[in-house]
């Protein structure tokens, strides 16, 4: 049998069930993502058994657009380029009995065209609603009507996509509670899963950091780690909020060293007006205030690396908008690492304060420097939380006991239709 992963950065949320299908002998498995996405990913991708089908977007839409079609139009781009890829592999005997797909960026719009008794299980991650959460939360980056329209056009590929699947998935419930009524039947919540074995806490660790201008900085669970990760450093994950706390913070902890973690990039929400990224703009505004001998910018670094910083941080904070929830929250649990986060819908389907974590108000700055200063005096309340935290995990987002056995008896469920 055969089965299609289509993604434009596989393997994406597919990384364990592409290894689980590479490693079944009775299964062909391929994947199809964009190729410059595809090869940097390439170590998260299993060494043999995926078959990886690269494709190129065409050149006048790599720049992106402007105007409330632009995405749509890049995506129907991304379909076709898609599809034909596609085609040229069914000459090849590329027959997919089930193909599991991201809509998100449209690489599968066009897939059942091309294999038509394939069964689609796509994953469906969040729905855009211009009278949803994301509006008015922050006011500093208010959303207005042309928003709104954005946000609502969001939503073709999701449709068209939710019409054409035999099954979604959606990794939370209070993610999949933001889809219409009419489709959540159709929806089934699964998590990516957490390899709990790989991601767990580790006693002895020591992290080596190269800080430019300084020395390499070396660091241990016996030190006062403060943690902060994301993709990239933007809104969305409350960075300009952590930012403009830090400085009281540092204050209040003197001997604290400050990692942040996260590309420069834009992931979800927009770009700042000036043109600089958020980092710039944010350092720029707390200028004088900050001891940046005490604040590391790691940037992005290896998946090996972010579970390590986790196992010897004292406390990792966590924002984020009412929005995808992070892997790395979960991740930074798994760790037995003492986990600070936002009061926001993703994050209390997963948190009870005070239990297994810790939750502030996302816009009162004040509570979280004082409950970070509190926790950072309580290593055994600290410890207590981060054995509850893994206890979590391992009983609700397990990989190889819960999620990925969820998967597969659906893939089974499918098929048998």
């Amino acid at each position: 049998m055969q089965i299609l992963f289509a993604h434009q950065n596989f393997p994406g949320q597919y990384r364990y069930i592409a290894r689980h299908f590479a490693a079944h002998p009775d299964w062909e498995a391929y994947a199809i993502g964009e190729k410059p996405n595809v090869t940097r990913q390439l170590a998260y991708i299993p060494q043999q058994g995926v078959q990886l089908l690269g494709y190129e977007m065409p050149e006048e839409f790599k720049a992106g657009g402007r105007g409330l079609a632009s995405e749509f139009e890049s995506q129907l781009a991304r379909a076709q380029a898609v599809a034909s890829l596609a085609l040229r592999r069914r000459k090849n005997g590329l027959a997919p009995d089930i193909i599991c797909s991201h809509p998100g960026w449209g690489d599968s719009l066009y897939l059942k065209e091309v294999f038509p008794r394939a069964k689609f299980l796509s994953y469906f991650e969040f729905y855009h609603r211009p009278d949803g959460p994301m509006v008015d939360f922050d006011p500093e980056l208010p959303i207005d009507i042309g928003g709104r329209m954005s946000l609502r056009s969001k939503n073709a590929t999701n449709l068209l996509s939710l019409e054409m699947a035999d099954q979604g998935v959606c990794p939370t419930h209070w993610q999949w509670s933001t889809f219409p009524d009419e489709f959540k039947p159709k929806i089934d919540v699964i998590h990516d899963g957490v390899d709990t074995d790989l991601v767990a806490p580790v006693s002895g660790v020591t992290v080596t950091i190269n800080v430019q201008g300084s020395p390499p900085l070396t660091l241990s669970e016996a030190d006062e780690v403060i943690t902060y990760s994301v993709r990239n450093l933007e809104p969305y994950r409350g960075f300009h909020l952590f930012m403009r706390a830090l400085p009281r913070l540092q204050k209040r902890r003197p001997k604290a060293i400050t990692l942040i973690v996260g590309g420069d990039d834009v992931s979800y929400g927009r770009p700042h007006y000036s043109g600089k990224s958020w980092k710039e703009v944010l350092l720029a505004e707390v200028e004088g205030e900050l001891d940046l001998r005490r604040i590391v910018f790691v940037g992005k670094v290896p998946y090996a690396t972010l579970l390590n910083l986790f196992r010897i941080s004292s406390l990792h904070i966590y924002f984020t908008a009412p929005f995808v929830l992070s892997w790395s929250m979960l991740e930074a649990m798994a760790c037995q690492t003492t986990v600070l986060a936002s009061d926001t819908t993703p994050v209390v389907e997963v948190i009870e304060d005070g239990v297994n974590g810790f939750l502030f108000d996302y816009h009162n700055s004040d509570e979280l420097i004082e409950k970070a200063d509190a926790l950072l005096d309580q290593p055994q309340v600290r410890r207590q939380a981060g054995v509850r935290a893994r206890d979590t995990i391992v009983e609700k987002y397990d990989l190889k006991t819960r999620c990925l056995p969820q998967h597969l008896r659906l893939i089974d469920e499918l098929l048998a239709r």
